[in-house]
């Protein structure tokens, strides 16, 4: 069974420690969480911030992925990966969509830090932000329904946009390094 955490960039709970995460899957997020869980694999969607990090070698200790649009800008790098697309809407936290696209042939992915509850704010540019980004992890979990995706420890109900998905739940961290941590997730 093939197992992926998905960290999102707002994650910054230290219950989870990177040993335990990787005994249970691979690992994946945005560069803003790489220092507090060791991420494996991590994504950069912002060009300034992926040649600061190219420049300081990142790439040699973590899977690097940068846009591939950027790739020719930042000079080609060696050692770093791409990955393709565009997003047609504005929103915070790309490099969360980004890896739950890379993720979404495991079998089993596991959403760490995810806020996909009802949008309650009344700020209309953050309310658009938020509403974008939870189209958009909505429509990999609907186009990926052979994957199970499970939110961890979200503090409410998730929004309505998700009730139809039988492919979708929530579960406390706890409950999944009880039932996950001794599990052989190479077979």
């Amino acid at each position: 069974m093939q197992i992926s955490w998905v960290i999102s960039a707002e994650y910054k709970d230290d219950k989870a420690t990177p040993e335990q995460l990787k005994a249970i899957g691979n690992t994946w997020g945005s560069w803003k969480t790489w220092r507090l869980y060791n991420t494996a694999n991590v994504l950069c969607a912002n060009d300034e911030k992926a040649r600061e990090l190219i420049k300081r070698a990142f790439h040699g200790v973590c899977n690097f992925y940068i846009p591939q649009q950027s790739y020719a800008a930042l000079g080609r790098p060696s050692g770093v990966n791409v990955f393709d697309g565009k997003f047609p809407t504005e929103f915070d936290n790309q490099e969360d969509i980004v890896a739950m696209h890379l993720v979404s042939k495991s079998d089993l992915v596991l959403l760490l830090g995810f806020d996909l509850q009802e949008i309650t704010d009344t700020d209309p540019t953050v309310k658009h932000l938020k509403k974008n980004y939870q189209a958009a992890a909505c429509g990999v979990i609907k186009n990926n329904a052979d994957t199970t995706w499970v939110v961890i420890d979200h503090p409410t109900d998730l929004d309505k946009s998700f009730a139809n998905m039988e492919n979708i739940s929530c579960d406390t961290y706890e409950n999944v390094l009880q039932l996950l941590g001794n599990l052989d997730t190479d077979t």
